[in-house]
């Protein structure tokens, strides 16, 4: 078995074996004195030679990479995975899942005949310029608003253009405008446009 661990935020390293409950209550195998970490937090588990993460339903819940676990559903750890207990950061060790001989490997991009015009590529760096700065997709900006960052407010008529052929090129001929748009913006950073 594999030697795995949780790193702590002042670079202490928690050894993992068998159960490990994660919380502020004494009886927790690690015990987190933060008052954002609920009394009983979090359970890590060993299944299939591999390691789990649950949050128990706490008050300010359990987070994995950023995204919030939903109580009582398990997910599996992998090594370098970041995890958040209340306002406490942990890491997640276990480097010999790096010689994994079934783990999927990444591979690069794709490329693709696809090329844009010079105002096509304009016209999508602005439609994506919110997105690429924390916006979500479903707040990106309207023609008029491209439009007025590529400081021709009234050329509304040639970004709609721009963006229908960009949408064909892209192959993306059927679903809303504002599907079309999301999945362009995901498109563009595959591509390298953005």
């Amino acid at each position: 078995m594999s030697r795995a661990e949780l790193i702590l935020q002042d670079g202490r390293e928690h050894p993992l074996a068998g159960e490990v409950w994660i919380g502020r209550d004494p009886g927790n195998q690690l015990r987190l004195e933060s008052k954002t970490v609920s009394r009983k937090h979090a359970l890590l588990i060993r299944r299939e030679d591999r390691w789990w993460l649950a949050d128990t339903g706490s008050f300010n819940g359990t987070f994995l990479n950023d995204h919030r676990l939903p109580p009582g559903v398990a997910l599996q750890l992998r090594h370098a995975d970041r995890i958040r207990v209340g306002a406490e950061v942990l890491l997640f060790s276990e480097p010999s899942q790096l010689e994994d001989e079934d783990r999927t490997e990444g591979h690069e991009p794709v490329q693709t005949s696809i090329t844009l015009s010079p105002l096509q590529l304009q016209v999508v760096k602005c439609l994506c310029e919110p997105w690429l700065e924390g916006a979500t997709l479903d707040q990106l900006p309207s023609n008029e608003e491209i439009a007025a960052r590529l400081g021709t407010p009234g050329a509304t008529g040639t970004v709609k253009a721009a963006l229908r052929r960009a949408y064909a090129k892209a192959g993306l001929t059927s679903g809303t405008p504002h599907a079309k748009r999301r999945a362009l913006c995901r498109l563009a950073r595959q591509q390298g446009w953005i």
